[in-house]
């Protein structure tokens, strides 16, 4: 159902774009203007539009499957490249008295996000979806800001709560569900 709704809006959309420059040219054309109402259906080669991304954001180094499925689902059905983050709040202040130790807890962490993100990143090219991993190494917020910066073309955002939620016991016949949240990135 999604696919075929995302086909009809595009459609939608094309057909409404064709019919503003078909009113457009009547206007020009009714004005005198017939040489620029001509112009306006010469075919020039469409600039080739980048592809949205979907950044998907980690529990510290993981990805619950919750969140891939739900990511790789989305991106498939909406054409979105995936861009995978990890984040771990390891700044120098963190560790100012432990200097020596920060380079040891940086390389274990991005080593342990790496290892956690390559099922994901496997399961992605198998649908031919786009994937890129990128670990950080400030808050989630700062690190999604950085991206959105970075990468203009972030449309949405999937992530798990940020922390563990006990788990509530379901009722019979019933599976516990992990929320998952979905943002939409406007530009500013």
């Amino acid at each position: 159902m999604g696919r075929f709704f995302a086909r009809f809006m595009k459609k939608a959309n094309k057909v409404g774009n064709e019919m503003g420059k078909y009113h457009e040219a009547i206007t020009f054309a009714e004005a005198g203007e017939h040489e620029h109402a001509e112009t306006l259906f010469q075919t020039d080669v469409p600039e080739e539009k980048k592809a949205g991304k979907l950044l998907v954001i980690g529990r510290e180094s993981t990805f619950s499957r919750e969140v891939i499925e739900y990511a790789l689902d989305m991106a498939k059905r909406l054409s979105y490249e995936i861009l995978a983050l990890n984040t771990a709040p390891l700044s120098c202040d963190t560790f100012r008295l432990f200097s020596s130790s920060q380079k040891k807890v940086c390389e274990n962490f991005q080593a342990l996000s790496e290892k956690n993100a390559r099922p994901f990143q496997e399961e992605a090219e198998k649908l031919g979806i786009p994937f890129d991993h990128v670990i950080r190494f400030s808050e989630r917020d700062e690190a999604l800001e950085e991206l959105n910066r970075k990468f203009e073309n972030i449309e949405f955002v999937v992530s798990d709560t940020e922390e563990e939620q006990p788990a509530v016991r379901p009722e019979e016949g019933e599976r516990a569900k992990q929320a998952i949240f979905v943002y939409s990135m406007t530009s500013q």
